[in-house]
């Protein structure tokens, strides 16, 4: 029971970050200031959360500190898992008159194929640095078919209420309207701002020589707004139970017969009399979870800047392991080329064969070869590990000699 308890309590911590963004972010709007305050203040209690579900030990502690706040950061990516609001059923005319964050059901109205418009569009996004000066824009790239959404008395001279958008991505190749979104669905599943998505849907009613209604509604067609919420969702609801896993082995390490066991492994950290056998192993133990996690990450297409934020979190813990398997008597430069190491080497799993923007490269048809690749740069960074550990002793060695 006892263990339940701190699972229960470690399940709100989790939630609570995610779950506020989720609720607030329709209210507030991406980048809004009161949103990143109610979202910052959230990881105070999470913290605390962290602590409590990890008890004694350092080691327990650095890994629930990056799940439960790690999981918290990679939610803020997950723009379009909203899982509140109503989704009323109304004339199509009525939907930019009426705050329903989630979607609408438009019984009367459907998407008009006939009038498709695919638009390829760019948009150059101004960023600074931290000191406030101008730096070189962020260069947004894609292609969508916006179809409008009208009821069956709307002619192009009336204003478009309803907007449906199909992305296709930054490199689609698709050259003509793909019938299945359309021919099937009963409202719209309404999608949070996104400057370029904005730009397209612009373009398009500029090309075909409409007018856009006051608050247009941009959403994706669906056949059932309800229903589709729900699958937005589903990436939030994976990361949580991906955390909750996470959390759950830290909590069971507690257990009087596990920490007997894994605290045989790490106890004597920094001791003079550790075994190079032992220090290498927990090495190799630390390089590998973050790496195998950044794999993972690349695997389900997860953005550039969250998987770097991610393998950011992963690392610390690694860090903390590794740190203390050096020896009292390790040569600084040793340690610090371990930690480069410890940093990079998840970095390099995720960044195989990225472009100068930082674009990865497409794993259709070649999951299996890039995931032999990422083994091959793992066990390059187990054996940079093991040999860095060689050196440090042979220096310590030394360095005791000519004392």
């Amino acid at each position: 029971m006892r263990i339940v308890r701190t699972l229960l309590v470690g399940a709100a911590g989790i939630a609570v970050p995610m779950l506020l963004h989720a609720l607030l972010l329709p209210v507030w709007g991406e980048g809004s200031t009161p949103l990143f305050v109610v979202f910052v203040l959230s990881l105070l209690p999470a913290s605390g959360v962290a602590f409590f579900c990890a008890g004694p030990g350092m080691l327990r502690i650095g890994y629930a500190m990056c799940i439960v706040i790690g999981a918290a950061f990679l939610s803020i990516g997950l723009n379009e898992a909203r899982i509140f609001g109503a989704v009323p059923s109304l004339d199509a005319a009525e939907a930019p008159s009426r705050p329903a964050a989630a979607g609408f059901l438009l019984p009367r109205a459907a998407p008009r194929a006939d009038l498709a418009r695919m638009v390829e569009v760019r948009l150059d996004l101004p960023r600074r640095d931290m000191r406030g000066r101008s730096t070189s824009p962020s260069r947004l790239r894609g292609r969508f078919t916006v179809v409008p959404v009208v009821g069956p008395d709307w002619t192009p001279a009336q204003p478009v209420p309803v907007v449906a958008v199909l992305d296709h991505g930054p490199d689609g190749a698709v050259h003509e309207v793909p019938g299945a979104p359309w021919d099937a669905g009963r409202g719209v599943l309404r999608l949070l701002p996104d400057p370029l998505r904005e730009r397209a849907v612009e373009e398009a009613l500029r090309q075909a020589g409409w007018t856009a209604a006051p608050h247009i509604v941009v959403g994706r067609w669906v056949a059932d707004p309800r229903w589709a919420r729900l699958d937005a969702a589903m990436p939030l609801l994976s990361l949580f139970g991906v955390a909750m896993l996470g959390l759950a082995l830290v909590v069971l390490s507690r257990h009087p017969r596990a920490a007997a066991r894994l605290d045989g492994l790490t106890e004597g950290l920094g001791d003079p009399a550790i075994p190079l056998g032992r220090q290498i192993l927990l090495g190799i133990v630390a390089l590998t979870l973050p790496c195998l996690m950044a794999l993972a990450m690349r695997h389900a297409e997860v953005e550039v800047g969250i998987l770097m934020i991610a393998i950011a979190f992963a690392a610390v813990p690694s860090l903390m392991l590794t740190i203390g398997a050096s020896r009292k008597a390790t040569p600084i430069g040793v340690l610090i080329a371990g930690v480069i190491l410890v940093v990079a080497l998840p970095m390099a799993v995720a960044a195989r064969g990225a472009g100068p923007r930082g674009d990865l490269p497409s794993l259709a048809g070649a999951r299996w070869a890039d995931v032999q690749e990422a083994m091959l740069v793992l066990g390059a960074g187990w054996l940079a590990w093991a040999a860095l550990m060689v050196l440090g002793r042979m220096l310590e060695r030394r360095g005791g000699a000519a004392r």
